[in-house]
């Protein structure tokens, strides 16, 4: 795989990088390394289908965040 793509829509070079990237839900974050292309400055990047397999495990991770807070939550109120 070479290391640099042209960006579809502005042309611009992109380069095969892997970067931190926080993924946020419900309340719930987590930071894990995102494989991706990238511009050598901006926040502008294309991901492949490979690439969002960390995107799928991270939204994995938050879910179960989620699940277990809201677990919790009911345990307390239910208890209170």
């Amino acid at each position: 795989m070479e290391n640099m793509m042209i960006h579809p829509e502005t042309g611009e070079n992109l380069y095969r990088d892997v970067r931190p990237n926080e993924f946020k839900d419900k309340g719930e974050s987590i930071t894990l390394d995102m494989p991706g292309w990238y511009q050598i400055n901006g926040d502008d990047a294309i991901f492949s289908q490979e690439d969002m397999a960390v995107h799928d495990k991270a939204l994995k991770i938050l879910k179960a965040r989620v699940a277990e807070r809201n677990i919790k939550f009911s345990n307390a109120v239910a208890f209170a």
